[in-house]
């Protein structure tokens, strides 16, 4: 599956309204914030039709599991969803199994993960973490209307004043890059080789420190990072794009038909059956437009030509000016 789709159900009482864009959507929130009310009317059309008294509009099929469904073989139940976009109730525990999370790296199907675990196995965004919100209601019917909001965002909960090191996940390529500019700052540049390994690096560090990630497959880490910077009150910005490649692609070095354009909605053309999340398909992207140039890109190595300063001005360009404050 591939694109953006647009999820409608209401009833009477309720609208919710919210659109779909990647393999992987997970809802949070606490009790009483509308989770378990969205699950039973979307379970409830896709029962009994209209018959439920539950109106329901998408582009694509919709299906539901609930905690009911657990008597049934969860891969033999997806299986039959294929092509759908699919909402898991989180006391369905095998969501949290690395046999769900090797399903749905090559499944054709959208999966909306209603639950607050933060599910370890899976590879999914920081952007597509959601709570729902009330938006307000409409006059003539009182029906309220709920969408989704995103849960996180850069993140600093204070003024930083002193960053003395950044820390990237990758230790590759893009730490290559950053280690020449923070050579450049007099920043100490370490890597922690991998999304895991950076709340490690962060409860270690003992001064002002940028903290550098993939946001595309950092979804399952984002909590215990956040909770544990507001817990230690620790000089500490989480900066989280997409990619390093994806700030390459940006930047406009390598020469891509339709770039603009990909760039702008990636969800036009990312399968969800050949790319586990965004991140795989930039890289893929990369590496594919670049190979057999002088600026073929190595995800190990960083190609020289990156570091030139005319590639490394492109490649700034693309950093937040957020990012760069913390950074002088």
């Amino acid at each position: 599956m591939r694109g953006k789709h647009t999820v409608r159900v209401s009833d009477n009482r309720v609208r919710y309204e919210f659109t779909i864009k990647r393999n992987i959507t997970v809802i949070r929130g606490d009790s009483a914030s509308g989770k378990t009310t969205l699950l039973e009317m979307l379970d409830n059309y896709v029962r009994l039709g209209y018959e439920s008294g539950i109106s329901m509009e998408c582009d694509v099929p919709v299906d539901t599991y609930m905690a009911d469904d657990r008597r049934m073989d969860w891969r033999t139940r997806l299986e039959a969803s294929e092509g759908s976009i699919v909402f898991i109730e989180e006391m369905n525990s095998f969501i949290r199994t690395r046999e769900f999370a090797e399903y749905i790296a090559h499944s054709d199907s959208y999966y909306v993960l209603v639950t607050r675990w933060s599910l370890k196995n899976l590879s999914y965004s920081v952007e597509e973490i959601y709570k729902l919100t009330e938006k307000g209601r409409y006059p003539k019917t009182k029906q309220i209307y709920n969408g989704l909001e995103k849960y996180y965002s850069f993140h600093t909960d204070r003024e930083i004043m002193n960053i003395y090191k950044v820390i990237t996940e990758d230790s590759g390529a893009g730490n290559q890059y950053f280690d020449l500019y923070c050579r450049e700052k007099e920043l100490l540049c370490e890597n922690t080789d991998g999304n895991s390994n950076m709340i490690k690096a962060i409860r270690k560090s003992l001064q002002g420190m940028l903290c550098i990630a993939d946001g595309a497959a950092f979804g399952s880490y984002i909590d215990e990072c956040i909770q544990y910077l507001r817990y230690a009150r620790k000089d500490c910005v989480l900066w989280l794009p997409e990619s390093f490649e994806y700030l390459i692609l940006r930047s406009g070095i390598v020469k891509i038909p339709d770039l603009g354009s990909i760039l702008e909605d990636p969800s036009d053309y990312i399968d969800s059956k050949k790319f586990t999340n965004w991140e795989r398909f930039f890289t893929f992207l990369l590496v594919e437009y670049s190979k057999e140039t002088v600026f073929a890109y190595n995800k190990a190595e960083l190609n020289e030509y990156y570091k030139s300063e005319g590639s490394r001005n492109k490649i700034e360009k693309e950093i937040p000016g957020q990012v760069l404050e913390v950074l002088k």
